[in-house]
Parts: C-alpha cells; structure tokens; sequence
C-alpha cells in the first residue's frame, strides 16, 4: 500500500511539474512552484525527488516509452497505406500540440547552458536513435543508414516546429504527405526484389 501511495505522489509531482514547465517555462519553475501546483511543501517533493532535473528525467523517460510506442506501431503498420496513415494521424494528433512543442523548444534552450540537463537529452537521443536503427535496419551500420535515422526524426521534429510557425497548416494533407513518404519507399523496395526475383528464375 505504502508503495502504491509513493508512487501515486510520484505521479502527481511529475503532473504538476509538467504543467508548470508549459506555463511558466523550466528555467523559471522552481520546486516552489511544483509545490504550489502540487498542493504541499517543496520539502515534501524532495522525499520523491532530489531536483527538479530529476522529474524532467522521468517526464523525459515518460516521452520515450511514448516514442518506443508510436515507432513500433508505426513500423508494423507498413504493411499497407492505410494502416500507415491511420498510425501517422494518431502520432502527429499528439506531437502537433503547442504546449508540447513548446516545452521541446525550452528544454533545448535550458540545456544549450545547463550541462546536467544537456547529458539526460543527449542520453535520451542516443537511446531513440538506436531504437529506430533497430526498427529499420539492425544490420547497417555505415553513415548513410544513420542518416536516414537522423532524417526520420527530424522531419517528425520538423512538423512540430512548422505547425508553431504555421498553426493554419493541413494536417490532413501532412499526414498523407508523410504517410506516403514512409510506405512508397518499401514498396519500391519490394517491387524490386520482386524483379531480382525474376531475373534469377
């Protein structure tokens, strides 16, 4: 019971720093604010969390099982055009959020001069850039292939900065830009093995 009750704390604080991240920005939140939000004493919150670094880790860690989710998902859905635009609508329902870009945008300006934060991104980057590697290609390892990881992520990233610049945009049509961008490449992949195929026959 006792770790059930600590868990849920755990779970108000991250919710409240979150929110107080959207609002007021991380740099100027402090654990007072947490508290505030979150209803008792910043000496409570130290009981589950040693800094405020420590609960954007795990708001951090949080997005990536989010990421692992929606990559996977994504990944098995390239069996046909409409599952993929079904997966890529879901995802950018969710990345195309302002509060969520926004955050994005502050955490990178934080950490451009906070070291410790710069680390738990740059872990979190690594960690997402393996997984996609794993998805598409577990056997390349040459710089191309990790550029097409690097270019996967940004184009994703990339939306969410346009719909900040370009609140107005299509997301009908970017979906079904971005859908066919990712299932008409493998299908050309197909079709030519196909053709190698019958060649060797």
């Amino acid at each position: 019971m006792a770790k059930n009750l600590a868990q849920q704390r755990r779970e108000e604080i991250i919710q409240a720093a979150h929110k107080c991240f959207i609002t007021r920005g991380f740099h100027a939140t402090g654990m007072a604010d947490i508290a505030r939000e979150f209803g008792m004493s910043a000496g409570h919150i130290y009981n589950y969390f040693p800094s405020k670094t420590a609960i954007i880790e795990k708001v951090i860690s949080r997005g990536m099982e989010d990421f692992y989710k929606n990559s996977c998902a994504l990944q098995e859905s390239q069996d046909s055009y409409e599952k993929t635009l079904e997966q890529v609508r879901r995802i950018l329902s969710g990345i195309l959020k302002k509060e969520r870009v926004a955050l994005s945008l502050e955490l990178l300006a934080e950490a451009s001069h906070n070291p410790e934060l710069e680390k738990v991104l740059r872990e979190a980057d690594v960690k997402a850039r393996r997984h996609l590697k794993e998805l598409s290609n577990p056997n390349g390892n040459n710089a191309k292939d990790w550029a097409l990881v690097d270019m996967g992520m940004a184009t994703f990233e990339g939306i969410g900065l346009r719909y900040l610049r370009n609140p107005d945009l299509d997301f009908d049509a970017i979906c079904e830009v971005l859908a066919e961008r990712i299932y008409m490449p493998r299908e050309k992949l197909k079709q030519r093995l196909k053709e190698l195929e019958a060649k060797q026959a």
